[in-house]
């Protein structure tokens, strides 16, 4: 009696095991599943969807803003853990970079984002995926949260956190892509003032965090 309880309770164990093992094989998609299907049929993805959906600004160059850091960083924040860190918390509290800007009415804003990010192929210890987050914080004597640049998916995973990110497929890949931001009162538009543009980041969405390099934030006015 005692060997059979055993046995049920090894077989037990090891469906368990079995369970919990295809659950994580199961990559999650960063593109909810709602959101492809209403895009596939054209419609709007969320209930404040606006119908206009391109945006954009121009004008001449004023100035250009560098801020870089080359060492090698390794962050333990995970998206979709609430780390704390930039537009809907979920990177690392501390901004990979920082900088601050002036901004009059009218004008754009322009920032180019690069850098070097590890593989979970060749860094076992973090995350799959390496998420990146640009954000304008007016200064003031009003506290204002972060928010985001245009060029950013606003749910990864279904999290409404803005990000873009990377899987990178081997040892290292490089990253980088683009955002920008119009001055003004319309829609996505921010307020003139002086802002802080914060760089950030954090691994996910399984556990790790995330490890990169030679990170470089770089503005234009215009």
């Amino acid at each position: 009696m005692k060997n059979n309880r055993k046995f049920a309770w090894l077989l037990s164990l090891v469906a368990l095991l079995v369970i919990l093992n295809t659950a994580n094989a199961q990559e999650r998609e960063a593109f909810p599943k709602e959101q492809v299907e209403a895009a596939k049929r054209g419609g709007p993805q969320t209930e404040k969807a606006l119908v206009a959906t391109t945006l954009g600004c121009r004008g001449p160059i004023t100035q250009v803003v560098d801020v870089g850091d080359e060492n090698l960083r390794v962050t333990s924040a995970v998206y979709g853990t609430n780390p704390g860190g930039g537009e809907g918390q979920q990177f690392d509290k501390t901004p990979l970079l920082s900088t601050t800007v002036t901004l009059a009415k009218g004008t754009c804003l322009d920032a180019h984002v690069s850098a070097i990010v590890g593989s979970k192929q060749t860094y076992r210890f973090v995350s799959r995926m390496t998420f990146f987050q640009v954000t304008l914080t007016r200064i003031g004597p009003v506290a204002f949260p972060p928010r985001h640049m245009v060029g950013h998916f606003h749910t990864p995973f279904g999290i409404n956190s803005p990000a873009v990110a990377l899987e990178a497929e081997h040892d290292v890949d490089m990253y980088a892509s683009n955002f920008f931001q119009k001055v003004g009162q319309g829609p996505h538009e921010i307020a003139p003032g002086t802002y802080r543009v914060d760089l950030w980041w954090a691994g996910g969405p399984d556990p790790g965090g995330a490890i990169g390099a030679a990170f470089v934030l770089k503005l234009y006015l215009r």
